[in-house]
């Protein structure tokens, strides 16, 4: 005679797990982004600052979408860092120039932009932020970019970024290693 079906108690478990998890762990504080095919569309090194997709419709709204998600999770306090194979100037110069990029180059805190393993990039943020490496979440769209990170640093929250970006924005928002409990005391007068 439970009021539940079988699927609501699964929701149920699920929740209480993940409430469970926010009081027993601590919230992440480093979201460390690639650049290419990840905050725009195309390659900067190959396409150019006018051949990446980013700011149309469709596929490039996609891409200012999951920039408004960051740049969200950016004002509560998470710090955003990038990580990319790429000639940093070109990054750098989508940064400060492409007219639909949400991101500013004053939004990110820490970049490692050079042809380094990723893993190697991630430890010397680690280090120069003086945080656990524990406290990081890595988003690349390459999965071969993000088994690497997975294999050599388990202890990184490596999301598996679904193929379509146009699923990003949702999955970035429910996210739920950034969220943390917030306590908030009332008084009387």
């Amino acid at each position: 005679q439970c009021r539940l079906s079988v699927e609501g108690l699964a929701v149920l478990v699920d929740s209480i797990s993940e409430i469970i998890d926010r009081i027993s762990n601590p919230s992440k504080k480093v979201l460390v982004l690639d650049c290419d095919n990840t905050l725009w569309g195309g390659v900067v090194g190959e396409d150019g600052l006018k051949g990446l997709v980013l700011g149309q419709d469709g596929l490039g709204q996609a891409f200012i979408d999951f920039q408004k998600e960051c740049l969200r999770l950016s004002s509560e306090g998470v710090v955003l860092a990038l990580a990319s194979k790429n000639n940093e100037q070109d990054v750098w110069n989508v940064f400060e120039n492409h007219p639909s990029m949400i991101l500013k180059r004053e939004n990110i805190l820490c970049a490692k932009i050079n042809w380094n393993e990723k893993s190697s990039n991630l430890l010397e943020m680690s280090n120069e932020l003086g945080l656990g490496i524990d406290s990081f979440v890595f988003w690349d769209d390459n999965p071969i970019e993000r088994s690497k990170v997975n294999a050599v640093l388990p202890e990184v929250i490596t999301v598996e970024a679904p193929k379509h970006v146009i699923e990003w924005p949702n999955l970035i928002r429910n996210l739920s290693c950034f969220s943390s409990f917030k306590i908030t005391l009332f008084m009387k007068l």
